[in-house]
Order: C-alpha cells, then sequence, then structure tokens
C-alpha cells in the first residue's frame, strides 16, 4: 500500500449497507452555577448527511466570548473567521466557571453483529454436517 492509499483512508469511513451512524458535539460554558453560553452540532446520520447538513458544521464554528468582570479586552482579529472557539476572560476573584463539551457518538452496528455471528453460525451448522472443515 503506497503512500497516497494512506491519504485516501485518513479521514474517513464507509458507513456500509445498514450501518447507521449519528454523532453530536455540545459545548457549554456555566459561570457561578448559571449557563451562560451553550452551542450544539447534531448530525442524526452521517451517511446520508447532506451539502445542508455539511454547512451545518459552520453553527458550530462560532465564536462565543464570555467576559466577567471589568477590564477584560479580546481582539477577534488573532482568530481565524471559521474558529469553532470559546473565549472566557474574567477578572474577578472567586469565581466557579466551568466549560464543558460533550462528544456523542452511536452506531447500530449490535444488530449488523448479531446478524453477522448469526450466519457464521449457520455456515458453520451447515459445513459441520456435511463434514466439511
Amino acid at each position: 500500500m503506497g503512500r497516497n492509499d494512506l491519504q485516501d483512508w485518513r479521514g474517513g469511513f464507509d458507513a456500509g449497507p445498514g450501518l447507521t451512524i449519528s454523532f453530536g458535539i455540545e459545548r457549554s460554558v456555566s459561570l457561578n452555577g448559571n449557563l451562560v453560553t451553550t452551542t450544539s452540532l447534531n448530525v442524526p446520520d452521517i451517511a446520508r448527511m447532506g451539502s445542508g447538513q455539511a454547512g451545518a458544521g459552520s453553527t458550530a464554528a462560532t465564536m462565543n466570548l464570555i467576559q466577567n468582570g471589568a477590564g477584560n479586552i479580546f481582539q477577534a482579529a488573532q482568530l481565524s473567521p471559521s474558529a469553532a472557539a470559546t473565549v472566557i476572560q474574567n477578572s474577578l476573584n472567586d469565581q466557579k466557571i466551568q466549560s464543558l463539551t460533550v462528544i456523542n457518538a452511536t452506531a447500530n452496528s449490535l444488530s449488523l453483529l448479531k446478524s453477522f455471528n448469526a450466519q457464521t453460525a449457520l455456515k458453520d451448522a451447515l459445513a459441520n454436517s456435511i463434514g466439511v472443515r
């Protein structure tokens, strides 16, 4: 396998027939127990993702700015316009700041694995019944 073959494999996958993969990211920031901002991106079926959903990825590429207290200065020009960033600035003491990123990924592969195991068991049983090893 040459170098170009590996490049073709990177960053992708083949969902295959009957396989459903969903993916979601949710980012949230709380300040002193109060939810300040939340951003989410959900793709219910990656294999059937259309160009509209692919473009919806830009909603996850938003910049959130949280400033707590006086004297916070932020220069957005330092970030790429397509950056998915959360900037938290705090100039106060004794603040509880929580930033949480949750990634959810699911696949319906259990039923496919059960089906594959059933097919293998049937093939083995048939082979054993006629004496083929």
